[in-house]
């Protein structure tokens, strides 16, 4: 019996090693120095297990940063390309946004951040619990032990990057084959393959049920100031260490807006925005401008597509914009670099395009009406379920 249990725990240990071997060389997440696999066939299935040990990379000068609108917008399949690392989180809160920077700047390599920053993002409470994330964004030798060695997610994201590998370049997206910055031919071409889909086919039942289901909560909205002084400090951290930070606030959907509108938030939305340029220059292609109504522009009621995503990365790093379609034209032109002496008539200039959309009995202010109704009915009838004997 104790030659069975010996026999048993070798076996065992044979396994784990076997299989820690295995994640080495096939280098998932990129931590490790072995090149079995070319790092142009890996794609992490969970940002929040990859992204510690990806922004920890040697080849890391321009950091990503936001929500899914990051994640999806500037979408990279294997979060690092050309020195570039798509540090975007889906649901992102700011604390998660900001650990990350932090983890970022002990990269000697790290050059410049491109931050993607949402309103919602400094609504006071929204702050849920991820231990685990800060665990590894915290380092030591740990977190890559348990994640890129002994790990059987590791193991079946390596073997997938085994079967895209075997299958060969040609077999995947064109977009995770091309340079980053994308080249205007490259985007222009996704743009071209993605036409007539998205938002701008969504029937209307499905858009309702979008912005009452998968739109952030802007109702009750209240500011946080613990949250805007962790924000401010973390760019004032990076400034410091001389990396070039470049803000900016995302297009959005005019059914976002209505939303914003229509739950009493656009005051609290001006008043996020004259906090944003106290810290510095903040591009922002938020507002009732021509991007708000561009449905073509959007996968859904919350994301652009990622050619959209991909202009705005060159616009942002002062690089041309493509012309196909008018998308350059379209962005540059509702992209407003707010500052200090000129957001008050940047807030002056929106509130009356806000105005003038409220005024009208458009399809946007129609289906966020009928999205917030029945948010209101089944708050409703969970309150009257709470009460039934």
């Amino acid at each position: 019996m104790r030659r069975r249990l010996v026999l048993m725990l070798a076996m065992a240990a044979g396994l784990v090693l076997c299989g820690a071997l295995a994640n080495y060389l096939l280098n998932p997440y990129g931590l490790w120095s072995t090149t079995l696999i070319d790092p142009v066939f890996r794609k992490p299935d969970d940002e929040h297990v990859a992204l510690p040990y990806v922004i920890r990379s040697a080849d890391l000068s321009t950091l990503l940063v936001g929500t899914s609108r990051m994640v999806f917008g500037m979408r990279i399949d294997s979060l690092a390309a050309n020195g570039f690392v798509n540090a975007g989180i889906r649901a992102a809160t700011l604390r998660e946004s900001c650990a990350i920077v932090r983890a970022a700047l002990a990269n000697p390599h790290l050059k410049r951040i491109v931050w993607e920053i949402d309103f919602f993002q400094f609504k006071g409470g929204w702050d849920p619990p991820n231990r685990e994330f800060y665990w590894r964004l915290r380092g030591g030798v740990g977190p890559p032990i348990v994640d890129t060695l002994l790990s059987l997610t590791a193991l079946d994201s390596g073997i997938d990057d085994v079967r895209r590998m075997l299958l060969g370049r040609a077999r995947l997206p064109a977009s995770a084959r091309s340079t980053v910055p994308w080249p205007p031919d490259e985007i222009c071409r996704q743009y071209g393959a993605e036409l007539g889909r998205g938002l701008v086919a969504t029937p209307a039942p499905e858009i309702v049920r979008e912005i009452s289901v998968d739109m952030p909560n802007y109702r009750n909205y209240r500011f946080s100031e613990s949250f805007w002084k962790l924000f401010r400090t973390t760019v004032e951290r990076a400034q410091r260490r001389g990396v070039e930070v470049i803000l900016f606030v995302p297009p959005m959907t005019e059914y976002e807006l209505e939303v914003i509108r229509r739950t009493g938030g656009w005051d609290d939305f001006e008043r996020w925005k004259r906090r944003l340029v106290t810290i510095g220059p903040v591009t922002d292609f938020s507002g009732y401008n021509r991007l708000a109504r561009a449905d073509e522009y959007y996968n859904d009621v919350m994301h652009h597509k990622t050619p959209i995503g991909e202009s705005l990365l060159r616009i942002l790093l002062g690089m041309p914009a493509p012309s196909c379609d008018g998308i350059g034209k379209n962005l540059r032109a509702a992209a407003i670099r707010l500052d200090a002496r000129n957001i008050d008539g940047a807030i002056a200039d929106q509130d009356r395009l806000m105005r003038a959309a409220s005024a009208e009995d458009s399809r946007y202010g129609r289906l966020a009406a009928r999205a917030l109704e029945d948010q209101r009915a089944r708050r409703a009838a969970r309150r009257h379920a709470t009460v039934l004997p």
